[in-house]
């Protein structure tokens, strides 16, 4: 029954997570199907709709300097723009030509390359490198439209709008996009695999002027919300163990009550154990701690403060209460063993941590934090595994 409700919650961020963009979806998907073909008024409304969600994501990520679903949107702006020009100049002949047939082979490969992007900051050289491969195609594009070459199993469309080669990316798109937004359960990659699938319709009936706008529309929807959801997450949440993250425990040390006491928990040898094991399992063993730590101490709040720190607060404890609080879960950290997949002996870690009071001569939190934290310097310089006073 445990096992049971510890999956359950599990699933239930990812189900929260796809309520929306599913209900986006579903709309886009009923309402081409029941109105068919709308009023041109109606298809420039979903047209400034897209343009302005697309911009709108491109602004936020700007903002806040993340690039993962930037190149994303870049693409999908792309292919919306040759379409639709596409369109303009051959009617429905497009859909013969070198230049659709060659767009729905990038626009899926790009897709499933700029999905599985890690969500780095926006202004670094990289990023430039990755915008120039993007304008690269256009450009190879270009020369294959000129010398005739195409990128198919054959030059016509095996379904409605799109030849076989084009339906396999999209199709292997989606399923790797759909695997990967339930393995990592993060809003941003359930965004980006909906706003897949409302792509992926979009090119299905490329034809329909109506089916263009509203799929696309759909796509941009699906995305800007699934961004602002995302930054709103990150400021309350750290991605990586689900734990309050450190904005949130600035924000709420003002509200902590007149009696605590706060204690640093620092992983031991943290720099050794990740050239050793790799961002991947330190990631993995930082999960297995704060998962630890949680189940310890479930009523008191826990906080990711750094890449290899975390912040308990004691309501209502004295130093003496949580330095034995603390010193047991020093113990258990070091009594136990953290098992990676498909490893048959575990990791042995330890912890090292420092506990704090808050006095009355203590204006906020921040003198409390800082006090336990010199002290724990203090104690590192001499050992580890050792849980110390200030």
């Amino acid at each position: 029954m445990l096992t049971f409700f510890k999956n359950f919650k599990l699933i239930v961020p990812q189900i929260q997570n796809s309520l929306l963009p599913a209900f986006i979806f579903a709309c886009a998907l009923l309402g081409y199907f029941i109105y068919g073909e709308i009023s041109p008024l109606s298809r420039h409304n979903l047209h400034l709709i897209f343009w302005i969600s697309s911009i709108s994501s491109i602004a936020v990520l700007s903002c806040f300097n993340r690039r993962k679903p930037l190149f994303f949107i870049l693409i999908i702006m792309l292919s919306y723009i040759i379409i639709n020009w596409l369109k303009r100049h051959y009617s429905l002949d497009y859909l013969s030509t070198t230049d659709y047939i060659n767009l729905c082979f990038f626009a899926p490969v790009n897709l499933f390359i700029f999905c599985f992007l890690h969500n780095h900051k926006l202004y670094q050289k990289q990023n430039f490198l990755l915008l120039a491969f993007v304008f690269a195609q256009l450009t190879l594009g270009e020369y294959f439209n000129k010398q005739n070459i195409v990128i198919s199993f054959n030059s016509d469309a095996d379904g409605i709008n799109l030849n076989s080669l084009s339906v396999l990316l999209f199709l292997t798109f989606i399923i790797a996009s759909f695997i990967k937004c339930n393995l990592s359960g993060h809003i941003e990659d359930t965004a980006l695999f909906f706003s897949g699938l409302n792509i992926f319709a979009g090119f299905y009936y490329s034809a329909s002027s109506t089916a263009l706008c509203i799929f696309f529309s759909a796509a941009a929807i699906t995305l800007l919300t699934g961004i602002i959801k995302n930054i709103r997450y990150a400021l309350k949440y750290d991605y990586l163990t689900g734990l309050a993250s450190r904005r949130a425990y600035l924000k709420e040390s003002a509200k902590f009550p007149m009696k605590y006491s706060l204690a640093i928990i620092c992983l031991d040898n943290y720099e050794n154990i990740y050239k050793i094991f790799g961002q991947f399992k330190t990631n993995k063993l930082i999960q297995m701690l704060a998962n630890r730590l949680s189940e310890m101490e479930p009523e008191n709040p826990l906080y990711r403060y750094s890449a290899d720190e975390f912040i308990l607060i004691f309501k209502n404890d004295n130093l003496k209460q949580s330095y034995e609080k603390l010193e047991a879960i020093r113990k258990e950290i070091a009594s136990s063993e953290f098992m990676f997949n498909r490893q048959k002996k575990g990791l042995k870690i330890t912890i090292s941590g420092c506990v704090s009071e808050k006095k009355r001569s203590d204006s906020n939190a921040t003198e409390v934090l800082v006090r336990a934290r010199k002290a724990l310097q203090k104690a590192y310089q001499f050992t580890q595994n050792l849980i110390s006073k200030a």
